[in-house]
């Protein structure tokens, strides 16, 4: 005679492990619905911890072997507590800049900046209490730099040098301009360790003079040397084995990792948005699948689509310290589109999207190549905001909100669980903001745009200082957020704000 064992017979033990591999909603829909199952999830910390670090969009940290599931949660709900509590007006520091900038980035912390074909880059920490910048000289002039600190201790910098030589020129004559794309280890201020080949070398027409587009995920990255036309290039490289993947040639204007898989095109004029898997072999198969805008006014062409800086880059280095990670698959994708009417001064706005609903849009192998309307993927997994200078981090993103007395600065987050966590609190204890929430696209001067309606149930929670501030453009990771500031005779100023820092997360949690 056998005997039929229940599921939730089973040891408390093993019914832990089971439990977690759930994702959130399966282990809520859990709670629910039994009444053992939800006396085992509220009596282990372990569960509690994924709870809360998939409430959080944040990853475990499997390398940290120094704090168990109790600390660690303790250390997230620090985490989440100072987010909530430490945004306000208090300007921690404020960096005077001697020297303009027109190219700059932050990633961990670390601000770097440069101006176009200069061979200085210069950079600093903002976790010391008085910043300092460090130089980086190079020969040859700086094009463009891009950052992967956290994940990688990596930095990109594109530079250009003109050779002269006869052997080097064009059949018409004209003479070719070398592209140096260089791996730099930050940390140590020289050829990045990991890289097989730490400088590749291209070579292009120096006429005309093409603007440079890089993203990187994990081992790999993509550079697009944008000529403003048909015969913009994508090159696709593991940075680590210094080998090209994909090459191929189109009116593309930005290139964004969606995983280290999949990236994400957009051309000009085309109203569309182009996913891409990265295949390590030729020939090319091409985009796989067509993801439309909103269809415009008649008068109307989408001018031009482009990215905004993204954090984090991949996955977290196993070197790291810290208990868990914000969550690449969990983060927002960003762009800026310019819509222009009858050849009018382009319209600028934001169009945020959730990452992970786009990497699950991906079709099958059957499927390649179709198209989905704007009112079939759009109005769901997307929302419009206004434009402004930024990067995004996470499900989170800064900027400044023009207000009928002036200026304020606003703190988004795409997080889907923020506004149950934070709404209807009002302007919260000892802090200087307010909380906002909503589904509504914020984009102003979009009337008249489109022919069909925008839509979007993809909710966000807002906080916003109750002071003014100035600034032309705004920054933000995990830790900070940089106002940049220009006087009226071009003086360039950073004020710093802390969000939190993991040290004082950890501060009284000890394994």
């Amino acid at each position: 005679m056998t005997m039929s064992i229940h599921f939730l017979d089973l040891p408390p033990e093993i019914l832990i492990l089971i439990l977690c591999h759930l994702d959130l909603p399966t282990l809520t829909s859990c709670l629910a619905t039994n009444r053992r199952v939800k006396s085992i999830i509220d009596g282990s910390t372990l569960l509690q911890y994924r709870l809360a670090a998939q409430a959080a969009c944040v990853e475990d940290n499997p390398w940290n072997l120094k704090l168990d599931s109790a600390h660690k949660l303790a250390a997230l709900r620090k985490r989440q507590a100072a987010f909530a509590e430490s945004f306000s007006t208090h300007i921690c520091h404020t960096i005077e800049l001697d020297d303009p900038f027109d190219c700059y980035a932050l990633s961990g912390s670390i601000f770097v900046m440069t101006e176009r074909n200069s061979k200085t880059l210069r950079w600093c920490s903002l976790t010391t209490n008085q910043p300092v910048f460090q130089t980086l000289k190079f020969s040859e002039s700086i094009w463009f730099i891009s950052l992967a600190l956290p994940e990688e201790d990596l930095m990109v910098v594109i530079l250009t040098l003109k050779f002269m030589s006869d052997a080097l020129q064009n059949q018409d004559g004209t003479p070719n301009v070398t592209v140096k794309l260089c791996f730099y280890e930050l940390s140590t201020q020289s050829a990045h360790r990991m890289a097989r080949e730490p400088v590749l070398h291209l070579s292009i027409p120096e006429d005309p003079e093409p603007d440079f587009h890089v993203d990187i995920c994990d081992s790999r990255v993509v550079l697009l040397i944008d000529y403003n036309d048909a015969k913009n290039r994508v090159l696709v490289y593991d940075w680590k084995q210094g080998r090209l993947l994909m090459e191929f040639p189109g009116g593309y204007l930005t290139p964004t990792f969606l995983s280290l898989d999949v990236m994400l095109l957009t051309q000009k004029g085309t109203g569309a948005l182009e996913l891409w898997t990265i295949q390590d072999s030729a020939p090319v198969a091409g985009p796989d699948i067509f993801l439309k805008l909103p269809q415009l006014a008649t008068t109307g062409n989408y001018y031009a689509i482009t990215k905004v800086e993204a954090i984090p880059k991949g996955h977290a280095s196993s070197s790291s310290h810290s208990p868990f990670h914000t969550s690449f698959v969990d983060s927002i994708v960003a762009l800026d589109v310019y819509v222009q009417v009858a050849g009018d001064v382009p319209v600028k706005m934001l169009l945020v999207i959730s990452r992970r609903a786009l990497l699950q849009l991906l079709p099958s192998a059957k499927e390649r190549g179709n198209e989905l309307w704007w009112r079939e993927w759009g109005p769901s997994n997307a929302h419009w905001l206004n434009h402004w200078p930024t990067i995004t981090c996470g499900t989170r993103f800064a900027s400044v909100e023009l207000q009928p007395l002036g200026c304020r600065l606003r703190l988004f987050d795409f997080n889907p669980l923020a506004y149950k966590q934070l709404a209807g609190r009002g302007a919260l204890a000892n802090t200087a903001m307010s909380v906002l929430s909503g589904t509504q696209n914020r984009a102003r001067d979009i009337a008249g745009l489109f022919d069909e309606e925008l839509g979007s149930q993809l909710g966000y929670l807002v906080l916003e200082s109750d002071k003014n501030v100035y600034y032309d453009g705004v920054l933000l990771d995990d830790e900070w957020i940089v106002g940049i500031k220009e006087s009226l005779d071009g003086h360039i100023s950073l004020d710093l704000r802390r969000l939190g820092d993991p040290l004082t997360y950890l501060s009284g949690v000890h394994a």
